[in-house]
């Protein structure tokens, strides 16, 4: 799965990070990320302006440590 070689390739190339976040605002979105090891970290209620009409925006993470036991 491509997702997974991103996150990998950013794990990989950011030694010191040990967690990434990503928002997104399409639930199909946080499906894929959640497939492989993202949890959610809670909802931004109109948080984004996208012409002319504000939207949630869900925050999700994932721990370097939960990404390597999981993949």
């Amino acid at each position: 799965m491509v997702v997974k070689m991103v996150i990998s390739s950013v794990f990989e190339e950011f030694l010191g990070m040990e967690r990434l976040e990503v928002n997104v605002d399409i639930r199909a979105s946080q499906r894929v990320l959640e497939k492989v090891g993202f949890q959610k970290e809670g909802e931004l209620r109109k948080y984004v302006i996208v012409i002319g009409k504000t939207i949630d925006v869900i925050v999700l993470q994932i721990w370097v440590a939960n990404f390597k036991s999981v993949n």
